[in-house]
């Protein structure tokens, strides 16, 4: 009874999107009582050129996919949440070759796969190029044949297996065409099913840098409306993957919350406070346009990250304010460089008034930001007047447990490291740093922690923009 009724359900889903153009998917899923999109990852694709294609924020896909946290992969899984108005928009791709997926299953070994479906281990390396995981689905082989399903539907109230092949031929009333669906219901095991294959070349199954999926620089999109009296910031959050962290489990079991919330909790704080006097700051992160998240895809797609030699701004908001402050003192207590003078300048937080957010001492290196699309700069001033451009490129939380203040209270340091820079509209940088922030708490509710820390991060970040009006 209860096939009877899921099994419709997902019949019409799976025409539905398959009409709205996602030709590409292998079938859906439930997950938390939400359904989700199967697609299976090409050679060449980004996980920001996905959250593109699909409208589906990199947050999302983190928080339904964790193992995103270690890269894409050839033949992986990634599950997307089910959107119909973006699914409405996914450009329809051209016919594939069927390839033929396996579910492993515990104990299995590529030797005996690949004995199994008549190949060797050297081309399922090549086509999958991942470690034997149970659960995970690997390419097996291609074939050109129409595509057919053999489907394991595991019934909810018992635990007997029946194989059941579910296909249905449904017409479009407005178009007169006929669609063939092959369906597979929500918690299915698939040994093996045949799918729109992504067309693998085994001289390179890695995945390039370049997305797929990258959107072109061509394409303006919806203009952005900015005020003209003011000079426009735009602000990028650091990509995800650059998060790095060793305290988001027991912050996240403090919050109630998923780890990876933890992460997003952060950048989407830092993100919204980087407001400076004088300007308008346009935000991608949850940005008025509605092509805001491809526009900031484009931008995780066009750069690359290095460890480069710090940059400070002398006409920075921070520089003229150190030099004013100096002129007001002796000689001895202003000597150096006003750099040096705002070392430790920064303080208090809810639990330590005395604690300290410094710039590095040595001003060694930083991880900076490297702009490799020449057209970059002209996409972005075309569309939003940008005057200055302000990268948040990593983020670091580091716990200090052998310094533990009071153990039995877990009162111990922690530390966050922000890695920035600052372009202006020629594209030439301006300022990029890194800098501490050092937090004495047994505080472990995130928001309590952005609260105490995220203000004061920005506005370091922010002082190191010229005034306003400066010409």
């Amino acid at each position: 009874m209860i096939k009877k009724i899921i099994l419709p359900i997902v019949i019409v889903f799976i025409c539905l999107t398959t009409n709205a153009g996602v030709q590409d998917s292998i079938g859906v899923t439930k997950l938390n009582n939400k359904l989700h999109i199967q697609y299976m990852v090409s050679p060449g694709e980004t996980i920001y050129g996905i959250s593109t294609k699909y409208g589906v924020p990199l947050s999302d896909l983190f928080d339904t996919n964790p193992e995103l946290e270690n890269g894409l992969k050839v033949g992986q899984v990634v599950n997307i949440p089910y959107n119909p108005a973006t699914m409405a928009k996914v450009p329809q791709t051209p016919a594939k070759p069927n390839t033929q997926v396996y579910k492993v299953q515990p104990g299995d070994t590529y030797y005996g796969i690949a004995k199994k479906y008549n190949t060797t281990v050297e081309q399922l390396l090549k086509m999958n190029n991942m470690d034997l995981k149970a659960g995970q689905e690997i390419v097996v082989g291609y074939t050109n044949t129409a595509a057919t399903t053999s489907t394991e539907i595991k019934n909810p109230t018992t635990t007997t297996t029946t194989t059941v092949p579910t296909t249905t031929t449904t017409t479009n009333p407005v178009t007169n065409t006929t669609t063939t669906s092959v369906v597979v219901p929500a918690n299915t095991t698939t040994e093996p099913i045949t799918t729109p294959a992504p067309e693998i070349s085994t001289d390179q199954p890695a995945l390039s840098n370049v997305s797929n999926f990258a959107p072109p620089f061509n394409d303006l999109g919806t203009p952005y409306t900015f005020d003209p009296t003011r000079k426009q910031i735009l602000v990028v959050p650091f990509d995800p993957y650059l998060y790095f962290s060793d305290a988001d489990d027991e912050i996240a079991g403090k919050s109630n919350m998923q780890r990876t919330k933890v992460r997003e909790v952060f950048r989407r704080r830092l993100n919204t406070l980087l407001m400076a006097q004088g300007y308008e700051t346009i935000h991608l992160l949850g940005g008025k346009n509605s092509d805001s998240l491809t526009d900031l895809n484009k931008i995780y797609s066009s750069v690359s990250y290095n460890y480069q030699a710090a940059i400070n701004n002398p006409n920075s908001v921070e520089a003229k304010n150190a030099a004013s402050s100096a002129a007001t003192t002796t000689s001895k207590k202003s000597g150096g460089n006003w750099m040096k003078n705002t070392v430790g300048t920064i303080t208090g937080n809810g639990n330590d008034p005395t604690a300290q957010y410094n710039t590095p001492e040595d001003h060694g290196k930083y991880f900076g930001v490297t702009i490799r699309n020449p057209d970059f700069f002209k996409y972005f001033d075309e569309k939003y007047s940008v005057d200055y451009y302000v990268f948040i490129n990593q983020f670091e939380v580091k716990t200090n447990y052998q310094n533990c203040l009071d153990r039995a209270a877990l009162n111990y340091e922690r530390t966050f490291t922000v890695h920035y820079s600052i372009f202006d509209a020629t594209g030439k940088q301006i300022a990029g740093d890194k800098f501490k922030v050092h937090y004495n708490s047994n505080n472990c509710y995130v928001y309590q922690i952005v609260s105490d820390n995220v203000p004061k991060m920005a506005q370091k970040i922010m002082n190191q923009l010229p005034p306003p009006n400066a010409q």
